[in-house]
C-alpha cells in the first residue's frame, strides 16, 4: 500500500514543491493538482501526474464525482502524536492505529492501490515486487523494482511499463548488466583522466592480438604499394594513390571505430570494427572523407599557404629567366641587323657606279676606295657584334653553363625571395602550430559525431577543447611523447636494418616494420583519445 508520509516532490511553473503523497491527494480534491502537472517520488524521474499509477484513482474520483479511495496513515510512520490530529483534520484522511502483520495480510487489498516499496540498494529485484512468491522476469530502468511476467503494462508486443513510475521496464538480467555498467562508469569518470588512462593505452592494442598484427601486416603492405609512385608509371602512380587511400580508411576506420566505442562508454570492445556488415561507403569512402576532413581543419591552412608560397616563387624563376631570354633575342636581332647594314652599303655603291665612265670599276663593281670603305665598316661591325656576342655570352652563362653561376644565381635569387616571402614563412609556422594544436580535437570529433561536416568545422573542436578543459593539455602533452617514441623506435630500426638499403627501392624491411609500429602508435593514439572521451562523457554529453 502507497505510504502516504512518503516524500513527493511538484513541479509547477518551473518552482519545485516538497509534499507528501496525503497532501497530493487533497491538492486533486482541490483541483490544486492537475493531471499535466509533473512531479516525482523520492529521486526518481518526473512524470504528469494523471499518469503516476497511484494518483491515477484519486483523478479518476475527482472526473467522475465520486468518492476518492482512502488513503490511511500509520501512526508510526505519521508525524510526532501531538500533531497527528491537527494533521488528520485538515487534510480529512482518518487515522487509523498501525496493525499487526497477521492483520494487514488478512485484511482485502483494493485493487487500484499497489504497494511501492522505496527504491534504491535495499530492493531485492530478484522477486517480485507485487507477488513476493514469484521470481522477477522484469525489473524497471528508473526505479528497479522487479517485476513477474503479469505485473508490467503491455503496451505492443515490446513494451513494457513500470507499475509503479510509469518507467521502462526490460529483462531483469539486461537492466543489472546495464546497472553494473553504469556503476563502472560512474566511477571511472570520478577517477578522471591521466596518465594512468596513458599507460594502459599502450597495453590496449595486445588485448586483439590478430587485429593488431593482422591490421599491421594489411598497412605495412599498404606502404609499400605508395612507394612504387617513385617508379614513374602512370599505373604505378594510381596504384600508389588507391593503396594511400585504402591505408588511410584503415587506419582512421580504426581511429573512429575505437572513439566511437569509448564515446558509449565500451571500453572493452576491439578498436577494429567487424566486416560481417562490409560497404564500400562505411569501411573505405566514410572513414576516408573522415581522415580528410581531419586534416583539412588541421593542416589545410599550412597546406594552402605552401602552395601559395611554391606558386610565387615558381612565378619569380619564370619572369626571370624569361626576362634574360628577351635580352639574349635582342642582341641576336642586333648582331644581324649589322651585317644588313653593311650589305646595303656595298649595294648603294655597286648602284652609284653603274653608267659610270670616269671611275675603274672592278668585276664586284666597286673602286678600290669604294672597297676600302666597305672593308672598315665590316670590321667595325665585327667589333661591335664581338662586344655585344660578350654580353649574350655572358647572359647566356647566368641561365646555368657553369655550377658557380648556378650557385651564385640561387643565392642571389634566395635572397630576394626571403625579403618578399618571410610573411609566408611566418604564416606557415603560425598554421603549423594550429595544425599540431587541433589534430587531437579534430580525431575526437571526427570519431563520436562521424561527420565530415563536424570534422572540418574548427567550431566543433574548439568546443571540445572547452569542455575538455585541463585533460585537453594533458592529450597535447602525451601526443607528444607518442610522436618523439615513434620517432626514435622509426630511426632505430632505419639504423639497425640500414644494410637492406637497395637502390631505387629503399630498405623494404626498414619500411615494413616503421608502418607496422606506426599502426600500433595509432591504436594508443586512439584509445588514449577514447579514454579522455570516456572519462569527460557527461561535459561533452556524449550518448551511452
Amino acid at each position: 500500500m502507497q505510504n502516504p508520509n512518503e516524500n513527493w516532490q511538484v513541479e509547477v511553473k518551473g518552482e519545485i514543491y516538497e509534499t507528501t503523497f496525503a497532501e497530493l491527494t487533497v491538492w486533486i480534491a482541490e483541483n490544486s493538482l492537475l493531471p499535466e502537472d509533473r512531479v516525482r517520488r523520492g529521486n526518481l524521474r518526473w512524470l504528469d501526474a494523471g499518469k503516476v499509477p497511484p494518483l491515477r484513482p484519486f483523478f479518476d474520483a475527482k472526473a467522475n464525482g465520486t468518492e476518492p479511495p482512502i488513503v490511511q496513515v500509520n501512526v508510526t510512520d505519521a508525524m510526532p502524536e501531538h500533531e497527528e490530529a491537527s494533521v488528520a483534520q485538515t487534510q480529512n484522511i482518518p487515522v487509523v492505529p498501525e496493525e499487526s502483520p497477521e492483520q494487514s495480510y488478512e485484511d482485502p487489498v483494493v485493487e487500484d492501490e499497489q504497494r511501492v516499496p522505496e527504491s534504491g540498494s535495499g530492493i531485492d529485484q530478484s522477486i517480485c515486487n507485487v507477488h513476493p512468491e514469484l521470481q522477477s522476469f522484469y525489473a524497471c530502468e528508473a526505479c528497479l523494482h522487479g517485476f513477474c511476467k503479469s505485473c508490467p503494462q503491455s503496451f505492443g508486443s515490446n513494451v513494457k511499463i513500470c507499475p509503479y513510475c510509469g518507467g521502462m521496464c526490460k529483462p531483469f538480467k539486461e537492466v543489472n548488466e546495464n546497472a553494473a555498467d553504469e556503476a563502472r562508469i560512474r566511477k571511472d569518470i570520478s577517477e578522471g583522466f591521466g596518465f594512468g588512462d596513458f599507460a594502459s593505452a599502450f597495453g590496449y592494442p595486445f588485448r586483439f592480438k590478430s587485429s593488431l598484427f593482422g591490421g599491421g601486416l594489411i598497412v605495412a603492405i599498404l606502404g609499400y604499394g605508395q612507394s612504387a609512385a617513385s617508379m614513374g608509371s602512370f599505373f604505378l602512380i594510381a596504384a600508389a594513390i588507391i593503396c594511400f587511400v585504402l591505408s588511410s580508411a584503415i587506419v582512421f576506420g580504426m581511429v573512429s571505430n575505437t572513439l566511437d566505442n569509448f564515446a558509449k562508454g565500451d571500453v572493452e570492445s576491439n578498436f577494429l570494427a567487424g566486416l560481417e556488415d562490409f560497404s564500400a561507403w562505411d569501411t573505405i569512402i566514410h572513414p576516408f572523407l573522415l581522415f580528410l576532413g581531419v586534416y583539412i581543419s588541421s593542416f589545410g591552412l599550412a597546406t594552402a599557404l605552401i602552395l601559395g608560397m611554391v606558386w610565387y616563387a615558381f612565378n619569380t624563376i619564370t619572369s626571370q629567366v624569361n626576362s634574360q631570354a628577351t635580352q639574349i633575342a635582342a642582341l641576336t636581332k642586333e648582331s644581324d641587323q649589322s651585317s644588313a647594314h653593311v650589305e646595303q652599303i656595298r649595294q648603294k655603291f655597286v648602284r652609284q657606279n653603274q653608267g659610270r665612265t670616269d671611275v675603274v670599276v672592278g668585276a664586284d663593281g666597286l673602286t678600290d676606295g669604294q672597297r676600302r670603305t666597305i672593308q672598315e665598316e665590316a670590321e667595325f661591325q665585327q667589333v661591335n657584334d664581338i662586344a655585344k656576342n660578350y654580353k649574350k655570352a655572358q647572359l647566356e652563362s647566368t641561365i646555368g653553363k657553369t655550377p658557380e653561376t648556378q650557385q651564385a644565381e640561387m643565392r642571389a635569387m634566395l635572397t630576394q625571395f626571403a625579403k618578399v616571402a618571410g610573411v609566408f614563412v611566418i604564416l606557415i609556422g603560425l598554421a603549423m602550430l594550429w595544425g599540431f594544436f587541433y589534430f587531437p580535437a579534430a580525431c575526437a570529433v571526427a570519431g563520436y559525431t562521424k561527420s565530415f561536416g563536424a570534422a572540418i568545422n574548427p567550431l566543433v573542436g574548439l568546443d571540445t577543447i572547452k569542455h575538455l578543459g585541463l585533460d585537453y593539455f594533458k592529450i597535447l602533452v602525451m601526443t607528444f611523447m607518442l610522436s618523439i617514441v615513434n620517432a626514435v623506435i622509426g630511426g632505430i630500426l632505419a639504423l639497425v636494418l640500414s644494410p637492406f638499403n637497395l637502390p631505387g627501392l629503399g630498405n623494404l624491411p626498414a619500411n615494413f616494420a616503421a608502418s607496422f609500429v606506426g599502426f600500433y602508435f595509432w591504436i594508443v593514439f586512439a584509445v588514449m583519445l577514447g579514454y579522455a572521451l570516456y572519462k569527460n562523457s557527461d561535459k561533452l554529453k556524449l550518448y551511452r
